[in-house]
């Protein structure tokens, strides 16, 4: 399937099936069944598995239109957090149904659960309280990196208790609670320079759903400027207006580069090294997460009352763009393990690392192993994908 058809497909089921009606009904706490069935049989949550998994093989890249178009009409379906649990699942041998929901735990939310194993032939268990865990009370599985590990934690299997809650979106975003909950299959995803897989995929992935919400802002920007008359003429006629925008349009752009050079970087299902992906899945959801506080501003002074009220889809698109900010982790904590990760190595080593868009590790004394090729900025569709 070439890029144009997984980038139509999506765009066209999207269209057709958010509604605002579905927006609603969602954030009231149902769930998107219908949607999410049809996501599931057009082959989407599973575009990156194994051919004998159901999958396509497709490249992270190939899939970006998933991620954005999510953002872009905000969906409200946890097709990101498909994507990658199938992914890995598909990675480690496992060939789940392709309507599994999938909710996703790393980094900071995981990082008080303790991990323990029990010998051969009992499975280890984990136990603690995550929080912000995005779509868990309808999840079949959590995904979990925890204490160096990853697994498959049954979200309906003992020992998981789940508390709804919810995010700046009004969609679920629930406490889950672990009492020694078993792990039901590890999960060795085996790429070299990647010591945390979940946590960058989770991370790139977001950052391209935040690119297209953000272009959504923008779009509703422009046509709004030049619908509401003042004085005669069309708003947008107006220099200062134009500047603001041409502001918000330089940072979908920078947005949108960072997130298709995170997704380039990530290893498809038969790579086995990836030593760029942290690097560049850090610097998507710094730049994309930062773009926000300036985006959604902007959109809103542009916008001026109109664009608070809850009949206005800019309401929607804001509050999810708040919400997804702070998902698989916030730009600051991604910042901070940049620049540590730098100050640690030591001066002599920034510069042959932030060229080669890899991130030293605690050994000061090394170097990227190979020259990378020069940085190439993706390609971008005349249709904003």
């Amino acid at each position: 399937m070439s890029d144009n058809m997984i980038e139509e497909t999506v765009k066209r089921l999207l269209a057709n099936e958010v509604s605002r009606e579905l927006l609603t009904a969602v954030e009231a706490g149902a769930f998107a069944g219908a949607l999410w069935q049809t996501i599931a049989e057009s082959g989407m949550t599973k575009i990156l598995c194994r051919e004998a998994h159901g999958g396509i093989e497709a490249s992270w890249p190939e899939a970006l239109p998933l991620f954005y178009q999510v953002g872009y009409t905000q969906a409200p379906v946890p097709l990101a957090q498909a994507v990658v649990g199938q992914y890995l699942a598909s990675r480690c041998g496992l060939d789940l149904a392709a309507d599994t929901v999938f909710a996703l735990a790393a980094g900071a939310q995981a990082r008080s659960l303790v991990w323990t194993n029990h010998g051969a032939g009992t499975p280890a268990t984990l136990s603690g309280t995550m929080t912000a865990v995005k779509w868990a009370r309808h999840a079949h599985w959590l995904v979990i990196e925890a204490a160096g590990q990853l697994c498959l934690v049954d979200a309906n299997g003992p020992g998981v208790r789940i508390e709804p809650k919810a995010d700046a979106a009004s969609l679920p975003a629930d406490t889950v609670v672990l009492d020694q909950a078993p792990a039901a299959h590890a999960l060795a995803a085996g790429i070299a320079g990647l010591s945390r897989p979940l946590e960058v995929f989770y991370a790139a992935t977001i950052a391209a759903q935040l690119t297209g919400a953000l272009e959504y802002a923008l779009d509703l920007a422009v046509q709004y400027v030049q619908d509401r008359v003042q004085f005669g003429k069309p708003i947008g006629k107006n220099q200062a207006i134009q500047q603001q925008l041409a502001v918000l349009a330089g940072e979908v752009a920078c947005s949108y580069a960072a997130a298709a050079t995170a997704l380039r970087d990530l290893p498809a299902i038969h790579q086995h090294s990836a030593p760029q992906a942290e690097f560049s899945a850090a610097v998507a959801k710094v730049t994309t997460s930062d773009a926000v506080r300036t985006g959604a501003s902007i959109a809103h002074q542009v916008h001026g009352a109109i664009g608070f009220t809850y009949e206005y889809p800019l309401n929607f698109a804001t509050r999810r763009l708040w919400a997804w900010r702070a998902e698989a982790g916030t730009s600051t904590e991604w910042a901070e393990r940049l620049g540590e990760a730098f100050i640690r190595a030591g001066s002599e080593q920034f510069w042959p690392h932030l060229t080669a868009r890899t991130l030293p590790c605690g050994d000061a004394s090394a170097s990227p192993a190979a020259p990378h090729a020069a940085y190439m900025p993706a390609a971008r569709s005349a249709t904003h994908v």
